[in-house]
């Protein structure tokens, strides 16, 4: 059952509101501005029904406070006079759906808050939908991962730690939360191309030869293709077609440099090596982050974009990295 929030200074007003939606609805009441703003910091309300002129607190004020607090609930200001400006006031702060004019016409309000509820039942079933497809996407890249790397649970904290060093790196470069998040999740996603990579140059436990070094370098153009024109996969292919990429133009597989490789291949770059260099493989002892910190810096300007190498450094100095390896 959907919640109204009914705030009219008038006695009479409030009461014949209530009495109007309380058989459909859970009708909550509020005789001024202060109390409905305390009803609105306390519980969740689908729809508000809002006097525009009150003693204390005006309805423009308690429903730009909704707008704050409550985003996605419904606001209908209620007004017994015509002032534009402070309506257009409203509709610009507080965003409202609708506005009523006293005296109201029972049967277009009602009608009102049935269409407005309607949007908002059928926005909120958008938005399960859509919570519920980026799962599957995410799903789809772990698996995916997984499927290029290995199922063994070391890998796949490799690439969950690299997810994280990423997004905390993409953060610390100022890309914003969303996109630093949906850019760790395709960092996971670097290495896809080794499926087309034959088994017996993966697996080799040997040095590879100079022909096979030819073969292992084409893995990141291959998850280009593999990851297809998607435009959720945009990113994905940015990083795997430039994680191997130098900052002076010496890495493959197109000799990019400076900002000419992508920021994201230039964060997941860093944040690939970094985990590598600190985790115990079969041919290696895992190096402490210390030292391998010291080999990054130490790259800065050839291998590493040197701007990313100071922010990364902040995260290492104020215990991030720390953190992330502990956490995974």
């Amino acid at each position: 059952m959907h919640t109204l929030l009914i705030v009219d200074d008038d006695a009479d007003v409030l009461a014949t509101l209530t009495r109007s939606f309380r058989k459909g609805y859970k009708t909550l009441s509020a005789s001024g501005g202060a109390a409905a703003i305390t009803i609105l910091n306390e519980q969740p309300v689908d729809l508000i029904i809002c006097d525009q002129r009150m003693p204390d607190i005006g309805g423009d004020q308690v429903l730009s406070h909704a707008s704050q607090v409550q985003p996605e609930s419904i606001r209908i200001l209620l007004t017994g006079y015509t002032d534009i400006e402070s309506l257009l006031t409203c509709v610009n702060d507080a965003h409202i759906y609708k506005y009523v004019t006293k005296p109201w016409d029972p049967a277009e309000l009602n009608l009102s808050v049935v269409r407005a509820l309607e949007s908002l039942d059928l926005k909120r079933e958008l938005d399960t939908a859509r919570d519920l497809l980026e799962s599957a996407y995410q799903d789809a890249v772990v698996m995916l991962c997984l499927a290029a790397e290995g199922k063994d649970q070391d890998t796949s904290s490799h690439l969950y730690r690299v997810k994280y060093y990423t997004e905390a790196l993409a953060i610390a470069m100022d890309v914003k939360t969303k996109a630093s998040s949906h850019m760790g999740l395709m960092s996971m996603l670097h290495d896809i191309g080794k499926l087309a990579t034959p088994d017996a140059i993966l697996k080799k436990p040997d040095k590879l030869t100079a022909e096979e070094w030819v073969i292992m370098k084409k893995h990141p153009l291959a998850g280009v293709r593999i990851l297809g024109n998607n435009p959720f996969y945009e990113l994905a292919r940015e990083i795997s077609g430039g994680h191997h990429e130098n900052f002076d133009g010496s890495g493959y597989p197109n000799g990019l440099s400076g900002e000419a490789i992508p920021l994201s291949a230039r964060i997941v770059k860093l944040a690939d090596v970094f985990d590598a260099l600190t985790t115990k493989r079969p041919y290696k002892e895992p190096w402490s982050m210390a030292d391998a910190f010291a080999h990054i810096e130490s790259q800065a300007g050839s291998a590493f974009d040197p701007i990313i190498v100071a922010e990364f450094k902040k995260l290492y100095d104020n215990g991030t990295l720390s953190r992330i390896k502990d956490a995974h």
